[in-house]
């Protein structure tokens, strides 16, 4: 035995800075109504595949998965996932969608005396002496389950109205309550008897959805964002059919949220200026023409934007000139003019020397002049605030403390240094872009600063961190304000050539 050495030298190992707050991944999220979506719920997949064993391969939500997936970007990067989050545009039961999976009747015959334990709105029963002996068929099956549940009157509508079918197509068995509006829905193992696992109502295989009332767009929106904000851009199915209220409803939402997400609309001939004009002052959301069924046009700034890495160098993408396998939709210089005057992107048609080009044209987004009008730049801002505020919590949750003295601000400003080291080697901000007089003045009267702009052009932003006291609650705090003036990423759109001959 001998002294232990922690009397003279007590040595505490761990590791430094290891909190590291995640950036969002600027991935593709549809409002859906399908009951398949748990109400309150989200669902990611990482390929068409997957959705189709969801969803089905005769769904909606898969053909708008295949065509994401499927594209590939010219800086050869596609779009990692894709969510589908629960909207509940109509009052909904609640609902089981059961294991997916074959069944054998002959397995069902053998059970004479089984045990269903459930849960559905305020009453929970026990079903037993489920007998199956004499079941010829596995929708017989469902019959004598969805009658043992009926007969539970003292559970009203929910309960005596319930129904319970086989599902040949998708090999499972799903309950549907007899009521919609606001109910829970479970199961609990019955002990000896129990048919959980053989009806396949057993969680995380089985679907469970309780039931609720209409939800707002505003509400859902709002909820899904809370709760998980990992999305850049968002739509709504075809399904779910928003009239004009409800489109400048989401895109009102949308605009709360100042630059956080791209809401992308479809519109078609008849709808195009009117949707433009009611849309005229929200920035955030951008139209596009689609007007072939079983198409999704609307998507293409969704899949440019989730195929973004912005880890990579030159990252940023010219949302014009992007090529899809879709029908063009505009192909003359009338249409194109009119669409055009709307704020109206549109996937058109030229050629030359006989051959067709069709890409997606004009890229641009809604709003007034103070919000970002071009998809690309709006879509470089969602990146920059989100890997800034990513950066400036990684900072105050892996340090001690952030003084609000000149340490403090030193500390600051060089996380923040490295995120704009990031925008410029990815090209979310552009060197060397000549500023008009207007912008010189401006610039010097936000900075207070009469070489700002001079930076800004030349190295591409200027940056400003200062501590400043605040009042909360009678109690003097203090905060860091930074501010940041970068050049933005402008695309070109349009090259006017002179041949002079001599």
């Amino acid at each position: 035995m001998a002294i232990s050495l922690t009397r003279y030298v007590d040595i505490t190992s761990g590791v430094g800075a290891a909190v590291n707050v995640g950036q969002r991944q600027l991935i593709a999220l549809f409002l859906d109504d399908n009951a398949l979506i748990p109400t309150g719920s989200q669902v990611n997949f990482t390929s068409a595949a997957d959705v189709a064993a969801y969803f089905g391969s005769g769904s909606e939500e898969y053909a708008r998965a295949a065509f994401y997936f499927g594209w590939i970007s010219k800086n050869i990067t596609a779009p990692p996932s894709i969510t589908f989050a629960r909207w509940n545009s109509v009052a909904n039961a609640p609902a089981i969608f059961g294991a997916k999976g074959a069944q054998s009747i002959t397995a069902w015959n053998l059970i004479t005396a089984g045990k269903l334990d459930l849960t559905m709105g305020a009453f929970t029963f026990t079903m037993t002496s489920l007998n199956f002996s004499s079941a010829g068929s596995l929708s017989a099956v469902a019959g004598i389950i969805q009658s043992a549940i009926q007969a539970e009157s003292g559970g009203g509508a929910l309960w005596t109205g319930a129904t319970v079918v086989w599902d040949a197509s998708t090999q499972q068995f799903n309950l549907l309550g007899g009521a919609t509006g606001a109910a829970v829905i479970s199961v609990t193992n019955a002990g000896s008897g129990d048919i959980l696992s053989q009806v396949g109502w057993v969680p995380p295989n089985a679907i469970f959805s309780a039931g609720s009332g209409v939800v707002t767009i505003t509400n859902t929106f709002n909820t899904i964002a809370g709760n998980n904000n990992n999305f850049g851009s968002f739509g709504f199915m075809t399904a779910a059919a928003l009239d004009q209220a409800q489109i400048v409803e989401a895109a009102t939402v949308n605009l709360t949220y100042n630059n956080m997400f791209m809401y992308s609309i479809p519109c078609i001939a008849s709808n195009a200026a009117s949707l433009s004009a009611a849309l005229a002052e929200l920035g955030g959301c951008t139209l596009t023409l689609s007007t072939v069924t079983g198409e999704y046009h609307e998507m293409i700034p969704m899949m440019i934007l989730a195929a973004t890495d912005y880890n990579n160098q030159n990252a940023t993408q010219n949302y014009m000139f992007q090529i899809f396998d879709v029908t063009a939709d505009v192909s003359t210089d009338a249409n194109a003019n009119t669409y055009d005057g709307l704020n109206v992107n549109y996937y058109g048609q030229t050629q030359t020397a006989g051959q067709l080009l069709q890409f997606y044209q004009r890229g641009v987004m809604m709003g007034l002049p103070t919000n970002p009008l071009d998809q690309n730049t709006y879509a470089n801002e969602i990146w920059l605030k989100d890997a800034m505020g990513a950066a400036i919590m990684t900072l105050l949750l892996a340090l001690n403390k952030v003084s609000a003295n000149n340490t403090g601000i030193a500390q600051v400003t060089n996380i923040c240094q490295g995120v704009i080291t990031q925008a410029l080697f990815n090209g979310t901000i552009s060197v060397g872009k000549a500023l008009t007089n207007t912008q010189q003045l401006y610039i010097t009267e936000a900075t207070g600063n009469n070489m700002a702009w001079k930076q800004v052009q030349n190295l591409g932003y200027w940056l400003g961190v200062v501590i400043e006291p605040i009042v909360v609650d009678l109690v003097t705090e203090y905060q860091i304000n930074y501010t940041l003036i970068y050049s933005k990423d402008d695309v070109i759109r349009f090259v006017q050539g002179t041949d002079i001959l001599i």
